[in-house]
């Protein structure tokens, strides 16, 4: 394995790692007993924003997360160049919303049919 690539690997290890240590306390500060719903939204909304990964730059194929790259971009490039990242992580916090909801949705059925 290449040096670079070595390197890459590495770095998205260390990154999962911080981003599942954070997401365990943020698990724990979202846990709400009568906002459920709430619970569930939040903790989807950051999933994707922790973990949606994009191209690092236009040309290559190594990916970063979506939110560093549109972070990047709009203090690097300008504000117009972070649509590139932006847009996929728009879609995936819908995506992860839209989830959610079905999740606690489902698990608010399932309650109303156990009780008797």
């Amino acid at each position: 394995m290449e040096e670079g690539t070595y390197n890459y690997w590495v770095i998205w290890a260390v990154y999962l790692i911080a981003a599942a240590l954070f997401y365990r306390i943020f698990w724990r500060f979202t846990a709400f007993r009568r906002r459920l719903w709430l619970s569930y939204s939040l903790r989807a909304l950051m999933a994707a924003l922790i973990l949606t990964p994009w191209y690092a730059n236009t040309q290559g194929d190594s990916l970063a997360p979506a939110l560093m790259i549109t972070t990047l971009d709009a203090i690097t490039v300008g504000v117009d160049a972070a649509s590139r990242a932006l847009v996929p992580l728009l879609a995936a916090l819908l995506l992860a919303e839209i989830v959610a909801s079905i999740l606690w949705l489902g698990r608010k059925k399932r309650k109303k049919a156990a009780k008797p």
